[in-house]
C-alpha cells in the first residue's frame, strides 16, 4: 500500500539554537530522508538538517525561473570544469532532488551489483537479495508503476514509434507517481501532489515517529571529540536572501550521517578538516553526462501535455548509453534550438511541433570534487573520455534516425561545427566520421556518483562496509558518493535502497532497537 501524500510539519529552532538526537542527518533527499525514516522506525531519535527551503504543494510555482531560484542549488550557476563547462543540476530543498526530478524508478542493475561485489574488499558489501527486498518495499511505499497510456503525451509516443521503426526495444517508464495529470511539471515540483517525492512521503512519516526536520539550515562543519564525530555546526538562513541569520548546533549521541550528495558530502568533510585523515575525499567522481536532440514535426507534439518523462530505452545500455523522452518548457527547451534573434523566434513559433529526446552516457571518465578556495562553493573537475564522446556521437545519430523514422521534417542535433538543421538521415552520416570534442556538445550532469567511495581502507576510499568513515567513529556517509561506480540508469531507487541497507547496519552497530 503506497503512502498517501502528507503535509510536513517542520521543527522550529528554539532561541538557544541547539538540538540533540541520537542521529543527526545532513540532507533530506533520497538518501537522507530514507535513512532518517528507517532509523526512526528502529527506535532512534533523529534530526534532519536541510540547507534548502520547504516548498509545500500550494506554493509550487509554474514558471521555471522561480523554481531555479528557489529549489535548484546555486540557481543553476554551478557546473563542471574540464575541457568543457557543463551545468550540474541538483535540487536544494526539503526532499532534495526527489522534489524536482522526473520520478523515474530503475532498480539497481544486477550487473552493477555483481561488479561491485568483485571489487577488492567489497564482497558482500551490497548484497543484491537484500537490496531487492528494499527496492520492493520502496516500490510499494511510493506507488511505483508505469505511466498510464493516456498520460504519456505525443513526445513519448513518437519516440516509441521511432524505436519500433528501427527495430529495437524500449518501455513505458516506471515512476513513483499516483494520479498523474500529465501537466508536464515534474521539474518544478508537481503542483498536483501526484509525484510521491520524499517531502510528501518518507519525511512526514519520519516526523510522525518523532524525527525533527529543520529547513534553511546550512551545515558548515562537523564537530569532534578526539576522532569521534558528535555533532555539527550550522547556520540558519534567510529564506529569500539566503544570508545567515544565526548559528545553530545539533549534537549527536550516536552519530552524524552525511547524506548531502556526491558534491556536498566530500566537501563538507574537507571543510571540517578531514582532508588529511581521508586523503581520497572527492576522488573517483563520475556521472551520466547527456543532452538532447530536438526534432520538428508537421503535426503538433505539445510537449507541455503529458508526463514529463514517459518512454525510455535501455537497449543500448551495454554500449554505454540510455535513451529517454523528456518534455521541457520553452525556457529550458530553447537550449536545444540553434540560432539567435529573429531566427530563434521563428523556430520557437513552431515550438508546439517540437519533440525532444535525450541520452545519458554511462561515463568511464573520472574527475574530482574539491571546495573552491577563497570564494566558497564547489569545484568539480571532469572531462568526458574519448570513449564517452564516441558513445555520445552514436547516441546523437541514433536519436536523429529515430526522429526521421517517426516522421520528423527536420532535426536539430545541437553539435557545434555541424549544420544547424538536418533534413534527412543522410545528413547524419557525418557523425560516423567525427571524433566529437566535449566543447562541441552542450552536455549536463544530473546523476552524480563517487567522491566518498566505499573501500577496505582509507588509501583507496572514504567509508568502510558499515558506511562509517575510516578511523572516525560516529561519522557516516550515506548517499551516491559511496557508490564505487555509476549505474547507467536513473539512480534514485538505488540510492534509497542502499540508504535502507546503511540504516540497518548503522542501527545494528549502534545497538538501536525499538
Amino acid at each position: 500500500m503506497s503512502l498517501p501524500p502528507s503535509r510536513l510539519d517542520l521543527a522550529t529552532p528554539g532561541p538557544e539554537g541547539v538540538d540533540e538526537a541520537d542521529f543527526v542527518v545532513v540532507g533530506s533527499g533520497a538518501a537522507g530522508a530514507t535513512v532518517a525514516l528507517c532509523l526512526a522506525e528502529a527506535g532512534a531519535d533523529v534530526v534532519v538538517l536541510e540547507e534548502g527551503p520547504h516548498v509545500p504543494v500550494e506554493a509550487r510555482a509554474g514558471d521555471v525561473f522561480t523554481t531555479v531560484k528557489r529549489q535548484i542549488r546555486d540557481r543553476l550557476s554551478g557546473g563542471m570544469t574540464g575541457r568543457a563547462i557543463s551545468p550540474v543540476i541538483q535540487g536544494s530543498a526539503v526532499g532534495g532532488s526527489t522534489l524536482v526530478n522526473s520520478a523515474i524508478v530503475w532498480r539497481l542493475p544486477e550487473d552493477v551489483a555483481f561488479q561491485w561485489d568483485r571489487l577488492p574488499g567489497l564482497k558482500g558489501a551490497f548484497p543484491y537479495d537484500e537490496l531487492v527486498r528494499y527496492m520492493e518495499r520502496i516500490e510499494d511505499d511510493l506507488g511505483v508503476g508505469e505511466v498510464p497510456r493516456d498520460r504519456m503525451g505525443r513526445n513519448a509516443t513518437l519516440m516509441e514509434a521511432g524505436a519500433r521503426a528501427l527495430g529495437f526495444a524500449g518501455n513505458v517508464i516506471r515512476r513513483n507517481v499516483q494520479g498523474c495529470q500529465g501537466s508536464g511539471r515534474c521539474l518544478q515540483g508537481c503542483p498536483n501532489a501526484a509525484k510521491l517525492s520524499l517531502d510528501l512521503t518518507y519525511l512526514p512519516r519520519a516526523v510522525g515517529m518523532g524525527a525533527r526536520i529543520y529547513e534553511n539550515c546550512r551545515v558548515s562543519r562537523l564537530t569532534f571529540a578526539g576522532a569521534a564525530c558528535h555533532g555539527v555546526e550550522a547556520e540558519l538562513l534567510d529564506p529569500e536572501s539566503r544570508r545567515p541569520l544565526r548559528p545553530f548546533r545539533a549534537r549527536a549521541r550516536r552519530g552524524v550521517i552525511v547524506a548531502a550528495s556526491a558534491i556536498q558530502s566530500p566537501n563538507l568533510l574537507r571543510r571540517s578538516g578531514l582532508g588529511r585523515a581521508l586523503p581520497r575525499l572527492g576522488d573517483h567522481f563520475t556521472c551520466h553526462p547527456g543532452t538532447g536532440v530536438a526534432g520538428e514535426f508537421d503535426e503538433p507534439v505539445r510537449m507541455w501535455s503529458g508526463a514529463t518523462q514517459a518512454w525510455e530505452s535501455a537497449h543500448y545500455r551495454p554500449e554505454g548509453f540510455k535513451l529517454e523522452a523528456i518534455n521541457l518548457p520553452p525556457e529550458l527547451a530553447v537550449v536545444r534550438m540553434p540560432g539567435a534573434g529573429r531566427e530563434m523566434m521563428h523556430r520557437l513559433a513552431r515550438f508546439d511541433r517540437m519533440a525532444l529526446w535525450g541520452f545519458q552516457v554511462r561515463s568511464d571518465a573520472r574527475g574530482t570534487v574539491r571546495p573552491m578556495p577563497l570564494l566558497g562553493g564547489d569545484m568539480i573537475r571532469f572531462t568526458p573520455s574519448r570513449r564517452d564522446m564516441g558513445v555520445a556521437a552514436r547516441a546523437i545519430k541514433l536519436l536523429g534516425e529515430m526522429m526521421f523514422a517517426a516522421g520528423a521534417r527536420k532535426v536539430y542535433l545541437g553539435v557545434h561545427g555541424l549544420p544547424d538543421e538536418v533534413h534527412s538521415p543522410d545528413g547524419l552520416r557525418i557523425l560516423d566520421r567525427m571524433e566529437l570534442d566535449p566543447r562541441q556538445v552542450h552536455m549536463m550532469a544530473s546523476h552524480l556518483f563517487g567522491t566518498c567511495v566505499m573501500s577496505p581502507d582509507r588509501s583507496t576510499g572514504v567509508v568502510d562496509t558499515g558506511f562509517q568513515a575510516h578511523g572516525l567513529p560516529g561519522l557516516y556517509v550515506v548517499d551516491s558518493s559511496v557508490f564505487p561506480t555509476n549505474l547507467g540508469v536513473n539512480p534514485q531507487h538505488s540510492i534509497m535502497a542502499v540508504a535502507m541497507l546503511a540504516a540497518r547496519r548503522i542501527a545494528e552497530g549502534a545497538r538501536v532497537s525499538r
